[in-house]
C-alpha cells in the first residue's frame, strides 16, 4: 500500500512542479478573472450616450412623432431617434444618409415606404449593422397598437391594461417524485449556467489529464524508466498511482478556478447577475456533489483506458493518433450532453445516460436540468461504477504486458498473446 501512495504522491509533485502546468494553470486563472470582469471593463470603455437613429418622416409625421416622444420618454433610453430633412427623392435620401452615417453622426437611418402592411406604413432601416433592428422592431409594434386603440377611442384605463405585458413564471415539475418541489425559473436559470460551466470542466480534464495519464506512461517508457519501476513497484500499483495522483491535480486546478472565481465575483460588479436574474441563494449544492461524484467516475473510466493505450505506444509523438479514437468518444458525449441542455428528457438523451461513456456528461446533464428519479441516478452510478470495474480489470492486463513492449505498436494477436502468458 505504501507503494502505491508513493507513486501517486510522485506523479502529483512531479507534474506540479513542471512550469508548463503552473504557467497554463496561472494563465486559466488569469482568463477567468477577465471574463468575469469583462463587462465592467466594456463598460469602462464604452460610452453612455444613447445610438442616434435618423428618421426620413416627412411622409409620416405622426408615426415619426410618436417614436421620438417613446425614446424621449424612457429613462436611459439606448435610441435617440435624430429627424432628418427630406431631400426630396429616395435616392438623395438615401445619398444623404450614407453622408451622415459616414460623418458618425448617426448609426442608420429608418425610411418609410409608399406600401402598409397591416395598416401600418412599411419601413426600412439602413445601417452598417442590424443590431438595432429588434428593438426598433419592438418600439414601433407599441405605436401601432396605440394607434389602433386610440382610434378605436377605447379609454386610457383600457389601453393601459391591453398593453400592459402578461406576467408568466415558469416551475420545472416532476412527475415521478410527487413530493418534489419544483424548480423556480432562477433556479433553473442557475442551474443553465452551473451545468454548462461544469460540463465545459468535465470535458477538458476528460481529454486533458486522460492525455495526460496516456503521455506520463509512454514518456517512462521512450526513457526505459519503467523496466526500473517495474522490479520495485507492480504494474497495477503504478497505473492506479498514476490515474489518482493525476486525478487529484485535477481537481486542485478545479478547486483553484473555483475558488478564484468566487473571489472575483464577489469583487466584480453585480449587476450582470442582476440582469439575469439569479439569485445564489437558489444554488443547489446536490448538483455540486453530483459534479464531483460524475467528475471522478468519468475520470476514471477515461483515465483507464488512457493508460492502457498509453503502455502500447513507445514514442511520446505516437500518443495523440494512438489515443484519438477515445478523444472521440468524449467529443460525442459533450456534443450529446450541449444538445440535452434545451431537451434534458429526449429519450435518446435519457438513453444515453445509462450508457459508461456517456453518462458521466449526460446524467449529471440530467440532474441539472430536470428531476430525474434517484433509482436511474443510482442506477447510472452502479453502471458506471461496474464499467470502471471492468475497464480496470481489462486495462490493467493491457498495462503489464504493454509497459514492457517496445518498438512497433504491437498487434492485437500479440498483444492478447501476451496478455494470457500473465494470467
Amino acid at each position: 500500500m505504501n507503494s502505491i501512495w508513493t507513486v501517486i504522491k510522485f506523479t502529483y509533485m512531479s507534474r506540479f512542479r513542471i512550469k508548463s502546468f503552473q504557467v497554463m494553470s496561472l494563465i486559466l486563472l488569469i482568463l477567468i478573472s477577465l471574463l468575469i470582469h469583462l463587462p465592467s471593463i466594456i463598460q469602462q470603455f464604452s460610452s453612455d450616450e444613447a445610438t442616434k437613429i435618423g428618421i426620413f418622416g416627412t411622409k409620416q409625421e405622426a408615426v415619426s412623432a410618436k417614436l421620438e416622444a417613446f425614446y424621449n420618454n424612457q429613462p436611459n433610453a439606448e435610441i435617440q431617434i435624430v429627424p432628418l430633412t427630406d431631400q426630396g427623392s429616395t435616392e438623395a435620401n438615401e445619398v444623404f444618409g450614407k453622408q451622415q452615417i459616414a460623418d458618425k453622426k448617426i448609426k442608420g437611418y429608418l425610411e418609410f415606404t409608399d406600401g402598409k402592411q397591416g395598416g401600418f406604413p412599411k419601413m426600412i432601416y439602413k445601417s452598417t449593422g442590424t443590431s438595432e433592428k429588434n428593438k426598433l422592431q419592438t418600439a414601433l409594434q407599441l405605436i401601432k397598437t396605440d394607434m389602433v386603440l386610440q382610434g378605436a377611442g377605447l379609454p386610457d384605463a383600457i389601453k393601459t391594461d391591453i398593453q400592459t405585458p402578461v406576467s408568466l413564471e415558469t416551475v420545472q415539475i416532476s412527475t415521478s417524485d410527487q413530493a418534489a418541489e419544483g424548480k423556480t425559473e432562477s433556479q433553473m436559470r442557475l442551474s443553465y449556467i452551473l451545468v454548462y460551466i461544469l460540463l465545459f470542466m468535465l470535458y477538458m480534464g476528460a481529454i486533458g489529464f486522460g492525455n495526460l495519464v496516456a503521455t506520463e506512461i509512454t514518456a517512462e517508457k521512450s526513457t526505459r524508466v519503467m523496466e526500473l519501476l517495474i522490479t520495485s513497484v507492480s504494474p497495477l500499483k503504478q497505473m492506479f498511482g498514476k490515474i489518482i495522483g493525476i486525478c487529484l491535480l485535477a481537481l486542485s486546478q478545479i478547486a483553484a478556478l473555483i475558488v478564484v472565481a468566487a473571489l472575483n465575483i464577489q469583487l466584480s460588479d453585480a449587476s450582470a447577475i442582476k440582469e439575469l436574474n439569479i439569485s445564489w441563494s437558489d444554488l443547489e449544492l446536490s448538483l455540486i456533489v453530483y459534479f464531483l461524484i460524475f467528475y471522478l467516475l468519468g475520470f476514471f473510466i477515461y483515465a483507464t483506458i488512457f493508460a492502457a493505450v498509453g503502455s502500447l505506444v513507445s514514442r511520446t509523438e505516437d500518443v495523440g493518433p494512438a489515443i484519438m479514437p477515445v478523444t472521440y468518444v468524449i467529443v460525442a458525449a459533450f456534443m450529446i450532453a450541449i444538445f440535452g441542455l434545451n431537451h434534458p428528457n429526449a429519450p435518446f438523451v435519457a438513453t444515453m445516460s445509462f450508457v459508461p461513456f456517456f453518462s458521466p456528461m449526460i446524467m449529471f446533464l440530467r440532474i441539472g436540468m430536470s428531476s430525474p428519479p434517484f433509482w436511474q441516478v443510482a442506477l447510472s452510478i452502479l453502471i458506471q461504477l461496474l464499467s470502471i470495474g471492468a475497464m480496470a480489470w481489462l486495462a490493467a492486463k493491457i498495462y503489464r504486458t504493454g509497459v514492457l513492449m517496445y518498438g512497433k505498436r504491437p498487434t492485437l494477436k500479440e498483444l492478447r498473446k501476451a496478455m494470457r502468458a500473465y494470467r
